[in-house]
């Protein structure tokens, strides 16, 4: 036993009675006597060397700092319960985690999901939202989608689908323009810009030979799933992945009235780290997720 650890029952009794502000209360909770409590409390308070409690008339308040320390083990206590309720489900599968952007997830592998998991019951996937770049090296097996070239150091990476770009419109607002739609009309109206992708538009404006001055109605937004919302509500106008908008088309809530689609190998890729490419549950879904496309 590690001699920095505290004793864990009394870390658990502590806990309850901090939360409670009551030795009753916490006895309650915990099916022990109030007795039971007050001697997992001495003990702990033994060990630590001084007290965590203070009684001022009928009111138990909590000594410097044991607030927070209470606070603290609360949390450990609920990843525990999380850990073992995740663990408990899984039962004898396999998991593989896959880290990405929100509306990769929610605009096109869910929907694709439910057929993986009929077909390899024994593998259970865990999403993981995660925009930021995928460090693999502390991990287990896991796979990542990255948006890029794909050609990163140390990550083998499967391209999945490339850019198809086009501008995107409630048809509300596609009301406002001519027909044919004209690049001069579409770029008078408000553009919704990425900040995770601010070359985009002008990628596509500049590849369907415009030009365009910086609009003060222009809306900026962290999140494509915010500005593909936005866009359905007419606030402007969205550089939509046409991958991700086909529910969105064929339900009539965003329309694409202008021709031009900038098309590129540029894509989303699905990356792992080179090592671990032949693991079994990487390899399984890597082949499923490729023939999907």
């Amino acid at each position: 036993m590690n001699p920095h650890f505290p004793p864990l029952n009394p870390l658990r009794v502590f806990e309850c009675v901090a939360r409670h502000r009551s030795f009753t209360a916490a006895a309650r909770e915990l099916h022990i006597t109030q007795g039971a409590v007050s001697h997992q409390i001495r003990a702990l308070e033994n060990w630590l060397g001084f007290k965590l409690f203070e009684r001022q008339g009928s009111q138990l308040r909590l000594s410097q700092g044991a607030a927070a320390y209470a606070r603290a083990l609360g949390s450990a206590f609920s990843g525990i319960v999380t850990a073992t309720q995740e663990f408990a489900s899984t039962g004898s599968q396999q998991v593989l985690e896959v880290r990405g952007h929100t509306t990769f997830f929610t605009h096109w592998l869910i929907p694709l999901l439910p057929g993986f998991q009929k077909a390899h019951p024994d593998i259970k996937v865990r999403l993981a939202a995660n925009v930021e770049w995928m460090a693999f090296e502390h991990d287990e097996a896991g796979v990542g989608i990255r948006y890029g070239d794909g050609d990163w150091d140390g990550l083998h990476s499967e391209l999945l689908f490339s850019d198809e770009l086009t501008p995107v419109m409630a048809p509300g607002l596609a009301q406002r323009l001519p027909r044919p739609c004209t690049l001069k009309a579409l770029l008078a109206l408000p553009l919704l810009h990425s900040n995770r992708r601010p070359g985009h538009w002008a990628d596509w404006i500049g590849a369907a030979h415009g030009k365009r001055a910086f609009s003060a109605s222009d809306m900026y937004c962290e999140d494509l799933s915010i500005i593909y919302e936005c866009a359905i509500q007419g606030l402007g106008v969205a550089l939509g992945q046409l991958r991700y908008l086909k529910n969105e088309f064929a339900q009539g809530k965003l329309v694409a009235p202008h021709p031009f689609v900038l098309r590129r190998p540029r894509g989303y890729h699905l990356v792992c780290p080179r090592s671990q490419a032949e693991d079994a549950k990487i390899a399984c879904f890597r082949q499923w997720l490729l023939a999907q496309v």
